[in-house]
């Protein structure tokens, strides 16, 4: 009998222990998730408050209104079309063409579902209409307007800005834009995709900063080896070239090589490496994380476990291969070397009010990890430094500022046949202004030109207007 009763005594705890677990887990999962679940095709609470709930209202920082719902019960977006087509994939549409925007990734709040008992009480004893909350974003209507307006012509791509102190994210603008006022016109699909949150390129040599990364903490007296680059090198079955072999860097250090954005040097410091120790940088880096932020929908930047030869390790190390990576996850990166090797959480609202007017969330930051030791990011930042003072960044400069970043040049055919993307990513230098940028050009061509260029002139305005 007492065997019996300390068995079932065991059993109890056992089943006691259970049901924490699994509490903790549903609530852990309702918090990062739940934006995901309330977006469900399947949520037939959703689908019916659409229907019997007036959508609040959404603005940009400074209280601008970028999308509320007219007496007739249409909604209206801003009458300034440069800003309307902007911010058009960061606010969304009521129909859900776009899958991230705020008007359908929030949804729920929006419609009220997540409000207070004091403002559905209210709503009931004054028997006003039933009204959802009002989201006040992060961005800047202007600063947005003006990206899309400075982005080339004829291209596609995205720009995100954000403060790297906070994680409040200044602006995320994606090209093709399209116009929620006008969803039955002639729209490109690709228009509702955020490239900003779900664009998935390859990095080019802005992955360097992460092989940068590994070296310093991997490989002892890294900065003061001398490397030779005749402007290609041998790596397995292939060869690794410095702007298809016609780049001779001679005799360079690791600061130099960066600056100069030398790929047969940091082809080789992949090899040296190894694929083990270059994967376990890039992992705490947030390549392969399934992010969970609660903003936002990112998704997931890549790095291949598999990689199974010296020469695709060494294009890796470039930024080259089955490397695949968002603009959000790198502006991310950068603003992590200028904040000491901690990453801030990207954060998209600002604050929420009731319809009542009271405000009933104000955004609170959080880091999301620490990417690198202060020491590290202290090495790195004098680099991007560097890279803009007198490398290929050097579009990038601002007068009276310090900007840092790294250019890259992502090529997308075997052939070059076809242009590379141009990425510029980045971050000034300073207390007052803290911003990190991540711009990303398809088939723009060198990194150098137009990618550091519009970088340049974004963060300038970015300056100027917030």
């Amino acid at each position: 009998m007492k065997e019996l009763r300390k068995n079932m005594r065991l059993v109890g705890a056992l089943l006691i222990i259970l049901f924490i677990g699994v509490g903790g887990w549903f609530g852990y999962t309702a918090q990062t998730q739940g934006s995901r679940w309330m977006v469900s095709s399947y949520n037939s609470r959703l689908n019916s408050a659409k229907s019997s709930v007036t959508m609040g209202n959404v603005s940009d920082r400074d209280g601008y209104l970028l999308a509320w719902t007219n007496t007739d019960g249409t909604r209206q977006y801003s009458g300034d079309m440069s800003i309307r087509l902007a911010v058009s994939q960061t606010v969304g549409d009521t129909m859900g063409m776009s899958g991230t925007g705020v008007q359908t990734f929030h949804a729920g709040t929006l419609l009220g579902m997540s409000g207070s008992v004091i403002d559905r009480t209210w709503q009931w004893l004054s028997g006003d209409e039933a009204r959802g909350d009002n989201i006040q974003l992060t961005i800047d209507a202007n600063l947005s307007s003006a990206i899309r307006q400075a982005f080339p012509t004829g291209y596609n791509g995205a720009v995100v800005v954000t403060n790297y102190k906070t994680g409040e994210i200044l602006a995320m603008v994606s090209m093709p834009e399209y116009d929620p006022d006008d969803l039955g016109g002639d729209v490109a699909d690709s228009a509702f995709m955020n490239r900003c949150l779900q664009g998935q390129y390859t990095p080019g040599s802005t992955f360097k900063i992460v092989t940068l990364a590994s070296a310093l903490e991997n490989i002892s007296d890294i900065e003061n080896r001398t490397f030779s680059c005749q402007g290609s090198r041998s790596f397995g079955e292939g060869v690794v070239t410095c702007l298809s072999g016609t780049a001779v860097h001679g005799n360079i250090g690791l600061r130099q090589a960066f600056v100069q954005s030398c790929n047969v040097t940091f082809a080789g410091i992949g090899y040296d490496l190894g694929s083990r120790a270059l994967q376990r940088t890039a992992e705490s880096f947030g390549f392969n994380d399934d992010f969970t932020f609660s903003d936002i929908m990112l998704y997931a930047s890549q790095f291949r476990r598999d990689i199974g030869s010296v020469y695709e390790l060494a294009w890796t190390a470039v930024g080259q291969g089955r490397l695949l990576v968002t603009p959000m996850h790198m502006a991310v990166i950068a603003g992590a070397v200028a904040n000491q090797g901690v990453a801030m959480e990207p954060k998209l609202i600002r604050q929420i009010s009731g319809a009542t007017g009271m405000v009933r969330s104000r955004m609170t930051s959080a880091p999301y990890r620490r990417l690198m030791s202060s020491s590290t990011a202290s090495i790195i930042a004098d680099y991007m430094d560097a890279a803009v003072a007198s490398g290929t960044g050097s579009r990038a400069r601002i007068s009276g500022y310090t900007v840092c970043g790294k250019t890259g040049s992502a090529e997308v055919s075997n052939d070059k046949t076809v242009q590379p993307h141009s990425w510029f990513v980045g971050y000034i230098d300073s207390e007052t202004c803290p911003y990190a940028i991540a711009v990303v050009i398809e088939n723009g061509g060198a990194g150098s030109q137009l990618a550091s260029q519009l970088a340049g002139r974004v963060l300038k305005d970015a300056i100027d207007l917030i």
